[in-house]
């Protein structure tokens, strides 16, 4: 008797620290409910919440999980991959970072990336994001996606 009483113990733990991984909480924002219906089935949110990745790795993760059966429209896949990128993005530092770290952590075109570099090196450091979105040749909305990752 002690027996089943302590695996009914111990399933309980598991079940409340199963429930509780599960539900790690995700930032609002577009993308978020396709996410939670996409990628829910197979695993916990944790996974997700725990990790920060560039674009580019979030857009290799999500391809991996669609072979493997999550389902969604490549609208919607194309969502998830920029709802991460935004909300788990690696944090990359403008002002001291080369071209090539900017363009790999940020998904800057390698033109963008220079043109971030030079505007740095004529004009100093960058002290806000609002300085930064003054820089000619940089989409809104990519700056807009990856504001949560860059750091001054």
């Amino acid at each position: 008797m002690r027996w089943v009483l302590f695996a009914i113990s111990i399933s309980c733990v598991v079940a409340v620290a199963l429930t509780a991984a599960q539900d790690a909480t995700l930032p609002e924002g577009k993308g978020k409910d396709v996410l939670e219906r996409m990628c829910t089935n197979c695993h916990g949110l944790d996974q997700v919440t725990a990790t920060r990745y560039a674009k580019k790795f979030w857009g290799n993760v999500v391809d991996d999980m669609v072979s493997k059966g999550a389902e969604g429209s490549d609208d919607d896949v194309n969502l998830v991959i920029s709802y991460l990128s935004r909300n788990f993005g690696k944090p990359v530092n403008i002002n001291t970072s080369t071209a090539k770290e900017i363009e790999t952590g940020l998904s800057f075109t390698p033109a963008e990336s220079e043109v971030v570099v030079k505007y740095r090196t004529d004009k100093g450091a960058f002290k806000s994001f609002e300085e930064l979105q003054k820089v000619p040749g940089l989409r809104a909305d990519l700056l807009d996606e990856q504001k949560k990752n860059i750091v001054f």
